[in-house]
């Protein structure tokens, strides 16, 4: 019955119709109460555009650098542009200007990156004044990675270290591949 076209109800009314199928006991109640039609077309989900997307295209615009900044997704902090988008907004419903609200939120970002940059600064001063380790300068997100990587590296050559191999020993998976061939 798959080569026929329509629902079950059509489909065993063309059966009867041809004397292939005698009448179903079920076919009283389903013309009484049809199936639901499927629904085989799907529509595209909307586009959600939320107030502050214009505000973040044209900081992208502006600062084109900012669009290369890794941020991790599954994080609750936002990326930079959505928190300056965000501010500019908040300043917007006060009721400043875009373009005052977008030059007032940069001077405040300006000044915000300034303090802890002179903050980490003072830190490792005092640190070295004090005689420990300073901590260490504030790392980019691909620094970070970069680091961590380095690690992981390190410790997978120590590992490979300390199974006790001896010069000139193989490492697994290191045998060249055999050749295979229908004939031998």
């Amino acid at each position: 019955m798959s080569f026929m076209k329509g629902d079950l109800l059509s489909k065993a009314r063309k059966l009867m119709k041809g004397g292939i199928m005698a009448r179903p006991r079920w076919l009283d109640a389903v013309i009484r109460v049809p199936p639901l039609p499927k629904k085989t077309r799907c529509r595209r989900a909307p586009n959600i555009k939320l107030p502050e997307d214009r505000l973040v295209e044209s900081y992208y615009a502006r600062h084109p650098e900012a669009k290369f900044i890794p941020f991790e997704i599954n994080s609750f902090d936002p990326p930079p542009a959505r928190k300056f988008a965000w501010r500019q907004l908040e300043l917007m419903e006060q009721g400043y200007f875009r373009d005052q609200a977008r030059d007032i939120v940069e001077a405040e970002f300006e000044a915000a990156e300034k303090a802890e940059l002179e903050a980490l600064k003072a830190e490792r001063r005092r640190a070295i004044w004090e005689g420990r380790e300073p901590p260490p300068l504030k790392l980019t997100k691909t620094e970070e990675v970069q680091r961590e990587e380095w690690e992981n590296i390190i410790h997978g050559l120590n590992e490979l270290g300390s199974q006790g191999r001896k010069a000139g020993d193989k490492l697994p998976g290191s045998d060249p591949p055999r050749k295979v061939s229908a004939f031998s």
